[in-house]
């Protein structure tokens, strides 16, 4: 993104998105503009915000419900671009915006829900919805936003909408502060290596690019490892010195749990506030409100749910662990196998089971490659063509554009791809739905998505060689991003990824399973330097590893679900004074190490405290 200069008054770029739908304009846009460009948005959707209220006709499909998808189309572009960049590029000034421009679009979204005027449009609208004939498409919408309403305090006296703005506000700060912190830490923290013959062990992309890392700071004879993903997975797979190990696992665990940059109170007051927030509307908790709009429908049936996997997962989990318990007995005599330990025995494990080291299979998932590889995919699966896009502006020399066609040259969407770490971004790897597929400004248009990761990058002149399970992150992000750019709806509010989320995940596995297919192995692993297709033997040794560990993987994330409705289940006075107790309490079944002291998973965990 680029940074204030002092060349004298400039327009703002963000004014120009008002009634435009091409691309935004991420190589003029500064952080000083989103504030004047989103008042002036907000303003501009309150006015036909009125229009709609106070229109003396009444209410139709026309000048009710489309007229509401319509609302805040400038608002939904400067707001999709900001956050976009606050988790892509967020540097300090942005996340200073993060604690004003949530709030502005939470006060406008109450201004919507809790309107009065406009609710009994809408109610009249939904009475009478069997005699409107609608399509399906209509009737979702229709409904959609008539539940909106009531789940966001249409039916709730003044003072209670009162407080409800009030809490709406409040998390919609506590949120962004949340993930900034765990940016922050993960920022902070360095491990410096200078055992030139323990570091050998490591995979030569991960060397070189620590070596990159501390030659850049000026330390030019050490190995410098960080939080981020690239750096810490290969550390904690190859890395021999299991004291190395422990320390940046510690690291790792650690951050946030207190601190400058601790989350505790933040994590406590989300809990708090949407406790409250359930109860006002209606619901047990917190659980109960969300999971009415998710596939499961009840925290009783996810209850179920866990309650039967549970049996099944553990069994197969404590027999994974035990294979890579012994093999540390076998190699160093020492019977206890801690945390920092799995993931460096794990791979020992691997490679004697089955004779496959990961680093092989590098060679044949160049990223460029295998993007292409992605795009000849899905390009005879949809009949898709990617076309580079240089004209069209990107915020990081490292992010790319694509403008998606048909074969007969019908436009399909604008796909963004930004593939590497930097410390701006953070952690993960998701896909932005920028701007939705469906009507804007009257005119049903075509979406504008994005890919974000944090894959290993190239050093020097050699590419960018991802491991097996980078791959498959990126053909996983593909699938979301594919579930936008196919979509074919008029209406955004139902388009695309619109969709109960636990849903979201479907096309996004479809397309991964792709990976582990043996004839499409065959077709889309080449070797990046000969082009040589990968040899049998190591699409057997993949086919063979697909089970390895899959017990202890699925306790693990069988874990995050009971912790994450744990949160959300009980009321917040029952929580405790110590939340690290109440973590283990509440993972305490799936649990396969013994807890350490001082670490927690709860105060980084960004997908429930700062996403969704």
């Amino acid at each position: 993104m680029t940074t204030q200069n002092s060349q004298g008054p400039r327009s703002n770029p963000l004014f120009t998105l008002q009634h435009q739908h091409g691309p935004l304009p991420f190589d003029a846009v500064q952080p000083d503009d989103f504030l004047p460009a989103l008042d002036a948005a907000l303003a501009d959707a309150r006015t036909r915000l009125d229009r709609i209220r106070t229109n003396t006709d009444g209410p139709t499909w026309e000048n009710t419900v489309v007229s509401l998808e319509a609302i805040d189309e400038w608002a939904d572009r400067v707001s999709a671009m900001f956050y976009h960049l606050l988790e892509a590029d967020g540097g300090p000034e942005m996340h200073a915006l993060a604690k004003e421009i949530p709030p502005r679009l939470s006060a406008f979204r109450s201004d919507i829900a809790m309107d009065a005027d406009l609710f009994q449009r809408l109610r009249d609208l939904h009475s009478r919805m069997d005699a409107l004939d609608l399509t399906t498409e209509e009737r979702t919408v229709l409904e959609n936003h008539y539940l909106c309403f009531t789940r966001n305090g249409a039916l709730l006296n003044e003072a209670e909408k009162i407080r409800l703005r009030a809490i709406d506000e409040r998390l919609s700060i506590c949120g962004p502060g949340f993930s900034e912190h765990v940016l922050k830490e993960t920022q902070a923290y360095t491990l410096w290596i200078s055992d030139a013959d323990a570091i050998q062990q490591l995979p030569s992309s991960a060397r070189e690019a620590a070596q990159k890392a501390a030659t850049d700071d000026g330390r030019e004879s050490e190995w410098k490892f960080t939080l981020d993903a690239p750096s810490y997975v290969p550390f904690m797979t190859y890395y021999p010195d299991e004291n190395k190990r422990q320390e940046l696992w510690r690291a790792f665990c650690t951050r946030c749990v207190e601190g400058e940059h601790g989350n505790g109170s933040l994590l406590r007051e989300i809990l708090t506030l949407r406790y409250e927030r359930a109860q006002l509307l209606g619901y047990q908790d917190h659980a109960a409100y969300v999971l009415e709009r998710r596939m499961a429908g009840t925290p009783e049936t996810v209850e179920a749910f866990f309650a039967k996997m549970t049996p099944k997962v553990l069994p197969a989990a404590k027999r994974d662990l035990e294979a890579v318990r012994a093999l540390k007995e076998e190699e160093t005599g020492e019977a206890e196998l801690h945390p920092w330990d799995y993931g460096y025995f794990c791979e020992r494990l691997k490679r004697k089971t089955f004779d496959l080291d990961e680093e092989e299979l590098r060679p044949y998932f160049a990223y460029e490659q295998t993007l292409d590889s992605i795009f000849r995919l899905t390009g005879r699966l949809f009949d898709l063509r990617y076309e580079a896009a240089d004209d069209v502006p990107v915020y990081q020399d490292d992010v790319r554009a694509f403008r998606v066609r048909t074969s007969e040259g019908c436009d399909v969407g604008l796909l963004y791809i930004d593939p590497h770490p930097r410390p701006t971004k953070r952690n993960g790897a998701w896909m932005v739905d920028l701007l939705g597929q469906g009507l804007w400004d009257g005119e049903v248009r075509r979406p504008h998505v994005g890919i974000v990761c944090n894959f290993t990058p190239s050093i020097g002149e050699a590419p960018a060689l991802l491991t097996f399970n980078e791959a498959r992150t990126l053909f996983h992000e593909f699938g979301h991003a594919l579930h936008e750019l196919l979509s074919q709806c008029r209406y955004r509010s139902v388009s695309g990824v619109n969709v109960f989320w636990d849903f979201v995940e479907l096309p996004s596995q479809l397309l991964e399973n792709w990976l582990g297919d043996p004839e499409a192995l065959r077709e889309l692993a080449r070797h990046h330097k000969t082009g040589e297709a990968m040899p049998e033997a190591l699409i057997e040794k993949i086919q063979r590893s697909q089970t390895f560990q899959k017990g202890y993987q699925a306790a693990r994330q069988l874990s995050f679900g009971l912790l994450d409705l744990a949160w959300h289940r009980c009321p917040p006075e029952s929580i405790g004074d110590d939340l690290l107790a109440f973590e283990r309490n509440a993972t305490e079944d799936l649990r396969m190490f013994p807890p350490q002291p001082g670490t927690a998973f709860s105060h980084s965990f960004q997908h429930i405290f700062s996403g969704g």
